[in-house]
């Protein structure tokens, strides 16, 4: 794979890319970066063109004009201005965690450049209920902040490690591209107003897509982590059945990250459905 930077929209955006077909888009949670597809990116290249990320304010993307607040319409922003950049007109569309909120709010922007979605154990999209969704993004924002406040390596392992099945799954490159990146002179702020952005469910409603479900109309396929605990497994088989043309895949012995955890099936299992 490849990285590039590149200026988007006057924001300084790196991105992982690589291959050649039908464009995959890859969208990261919070409080992480692109890094986190770094077993992805190449098998899935094989057979499409694969781009990945940093989201505005993530990595080593800058904040842009981003300083509080609901911070998805300036993600959406920044994302419609990369691939306008990149040239490409439909692409398919691939998130986790927060990204799989984000994958949907795009699709409603732009519902004729997706062709398929494919959304990753997410609490913030197949959720209802505010307040079991506030405390979930709660518990991200204090496990993450340990992180942030104290970039070290066993900082960055253990907030890593409270989200998968099995720790040995997450590779010692993730952890000190991220040590990295949270030493930035302004990643811990942009974490804090992000994340406190997302807790505001008084201004951020509009940005709630749980009862959006039955409106998002191509073929979307659900990856979800048996143990992931960051979402509400029986509610996600719940509530994925609203979607018009959804499957779902459950993952065991997984926890948050599929594709990190078990990154051949996920590869595979990806592949096969965009290019079916």
């Amino acid at each position: 794979m490849k990285v590039k930077f590149a200026d988007v929209g006057g924001v300084r955006t790196r991105y992982y890319h690589e291959g050649g077909g039908p464009a995959l888009f890859l969208l990261h949670g919070v409080g992480i970066a692109s890094d986190s597809w770094m077993r992805n990116i190449d098998p899935l290249a094989h057979d499409l063109f694969v781009c990945a990320p940093d989201m505005l304010g993530s990595g080593f993307t800058e904040c842009g004009d981003y300083r509080g607040g609901p911070p998805q319409p300036y993600l959406i922003d920044h994302f419609a201005q990369l691939v306008d950049h990149l040239g490409i007109e439909r692409f398919n569309l691939a998130g986790s965690s927060l990204g799989a909120l984000l994958a949907a709010l795009i699709y409603f922007r732009m519902p004729e450049r997706i062709e398929k979605l494919i959304l990753i154990g997410s609490g913030s999209l197949f959720g209802t209920d505010e307040k079991q969704m506030t405390a979930g993004i709660e518990r991200s924002y204090r496990n993450g902040r340990t992180a942030f406040g104290d970039p070290t390596f066993e900082t960055c392992k253990k907030r890593m490690a409270n989200l998968v099945f099995d720790p040995a799954t997450i590779p010692d490159e993730l952890i000190l591209m991220q040590l990295t990146s949270y030493a930035l002179p302004w990643a811990l702020e942009s974490y804090d107003h992000r994340m406190q952005g997302l807790i505001d469910f008084e201004r951020g409603r509009q940005y709630l897509c749980g009862a959006r479900l039955n409106e998002i109309q191509p073929p979307v396929l659900v990856i979800w982590g048996r143990e992931d605990p960051r979402g509400n497994y029986e509610q996600a088989m719940r509530d994925f059945r609203k979607l018009p043309n959804g499957k779902v895949m459950t993952f065991e012995q997984c926890g948050h990250t599929p594709h990190l955890e078990h990154p051949e099936l996920f590869n595979r299992t990806v592949r096969d459905f965009i290019l079916s």
